[in-house]
């Protein structure tokens, strides 16, 4: 994350369209801002595109050009699974105040780019081959889950920093500290290679214990707390990963909470050079009285704070909360429109502890989205700085604030 130069700006809203000089295939995206703007991603919906660029083959996926000719880092993304693409997503520099005209073009495959994120879900044993089909265990145990997954469930990573999902009853999320820019969760705790010591790519940085971890969802009614985790059945399905950005989604079906049953969808993605990741988050059968629930783990009795940028709101925490105690920086970004409470987990019990708790609207048939951003002094030492990364988490704020 840079706070003078924002890398990866999902510059949705303000990507202005000039379309009253528009030419067939060619697409303007501009920056109103003071900031120059390193690797925005721009994301382009399907019908938009073939606003400018009709008659796009059936097969075929679309690449972007500069003005120069050269070819942009792009992918064709299929939401949602029916073998056509969704969403054309592009990187791209803009300077403050810049508008730059680019030029979508069909191409049977696309040009070759370096891929900035990943996502791994594999067998920890020979042939370590991708999971697709198994369903969420049941347990509550690393023991059982160890054994079969590599990182104990599904992960995904960019050139900055890496998170994983514990593919049980659990349902917590982790995050891996990256020294390096590389991608690196491919090979990660195979052939014996233990994540809980540092590694030249980095480490498992986080212990998160009965509490939310690093962004992870519950349910609330009333004065109760319910883990998104047990359920009848619980799935992931990968789909996309590339240069631009890496989408995995996990489903569960009929989640308990009281006396009731919801299916829920949690959609995460990452981004080229961002420092966190997103989550759109679908709950079935809502009956209007109850909020999306997450959290961010307090295992250290470091307390919380908050931030406004605009029309976003941050819960954060900073100190020496990594596993091995060097600093660590995380926080929680949030519409303003959807935040209701913030509260905390008691320390000890049988459910939800030691996390610091914030809940969101929750609408019927509307996804409620947050992002949960993490900064490791191992590989940026000035997180250390107060003043440094809530900065860092304003900047962040600030992207997610010009998404759609």
């Amino acid at each position: 994350m840079k706070a003078l130069a924002i890398k990866s700006a999902l510059f949705l809203v303000a990507l202005i369209l000039l379309t009253s000089c528009r030419q067939i295939g060619t697409y303007r995206v501009s920056n109103p801002g003071s900031t120059d703007l390193i690797d925005m991603a721009a994301i382009v919906t399907r019908p938009e595109v073939s606003g400018f660029l009709p008659d796009i083959p059936g097969n075929s996926f679309v690449a972007v050009k500069d003005a120069n000719g050269e070819w942009l880092p792009t992918q064709c993304d299929d939401l949602d699974g029916d073998g056509t693409w969704d969403e054309l997503a592009f990187l791209c520099d803009l300077e403050a105040g810049e508008t730059k005209e680019v030029t979508f073009e069909p191409v049977e495959n696309m040009p070759d780019f370096p891929v900035l994120t990943n996502i791994r879900f594999g067998r920890v044993a020979s042939p370590f081959d991708e999971v697709a089909a198994d369903l969420r265990m049941k347990t509550n145990d690393t023991k059982y889950t160890a054994p079969v997954y590599q990182m104990e469930g599904p992960a995904w990573e960019n050139d900055v920093i890496a998170f994983r999902n514990y593919y049980d009853a659990r349902n917590g999320i982790d995050i891996f500290g990256k020294k390096t820019s590389a991608m690196v969760i491919d090979s990660v705790g195979v052939n014996g290679r233990d994540y809980h010591t540092m590694a030249d790519w980095g480490m498992d940085i986080l212990k998160v214990g009965n509490s939310l971890g690093a962004g992870a969802i519950a349910i609330g009614i009333g004065d109760s707390l319910y883990r998104v985790g047990p359920c009848e059945e619980g799935t992931y399905r990968l789909i996309s990963e590339g240069p631009v950005r890496a989408i995995l989604e996990l489903n569960y079906k009929n989640v308990p909470a009281g006396n009731r049953l919801y299916n829920v969808t949690h959609r995460i993605s990452i981004y080229a050079g961002d420092g966190f990741y997103r989550s759109r988050i679908w709950i079935t059968d809502l009956q209007g009285d109850e909020e999306l629930v997450t959290g961010i783990v307090n295992l250290h009795d470091i307390p919380a704070d908050t931030l406004s940028e605009g029309s976003m709101k941050i819960l954060y925490s900073l100190g020496n909360q990594g596993i091995s105690g060097e600093v660590l920086g995380m926080g929680i970004i949030i519409h303003g429109s959807q935040l209701k409470r913030i509260w905390e987990a008691p320390a000890e019990g049988p459910g939800i502890v030691s996390t610091h708790l914030v809940s969101l609207v929750l609408s019927k048939d509307v996804p409620v989205t947050y992002s949960f951003a993490a900064t490791w002094e191992m590989r940026d030492e000035k997180v250390k700085e107060a003043a440094y990364f809530t900065n860092l988490l304003r900047s962040e704020a600030y992207k997610t604030a010009l998404e759609k």
